[in-house]
């Protein structure tokens, strides 16, 4: 699982106009960190894409366990797009 995370780690930070990726599980546990993501924020990204999933819900809208909202948190001329995503070994 360590390669498949390494990867797209690598692949994301190539992407045009990434300064940083970081993944991290549903307890908040950082798996991995590129660029100028600090691995000390796992926490709270984690707990900014779970209240962003529980607010679709609440909302009524039917969401099923592939389904992640896309948020977007801006500071300054930056932004921060925390998502869930479900691995698989």
């Amino acid at each position: 699982m360590e390669t498949g995370i390494n990867n797209i780690l690598n692949k994301l930070t190539d992407s045009e106009g990434v300064l940083g990726v970081l993944i991290a599980d549903e307890h908040g546990l950082c798996l991995g960190a590129r660029g100028i993501a600090k691995a000390s924020s796992a926490g709270f990204i984690a707990s900014i894409a779970a209240h962003a999933k529980e607010l679709t819900e609440l909302k009524g809208d039917a969401v099923s366990k592939d389904d992640t909202p896309t948020i977007s948190v801006e500071y300054g001329n930056k932004y921060v797009f925390p998502s869930s995503f479900v691995f698989t070994a």
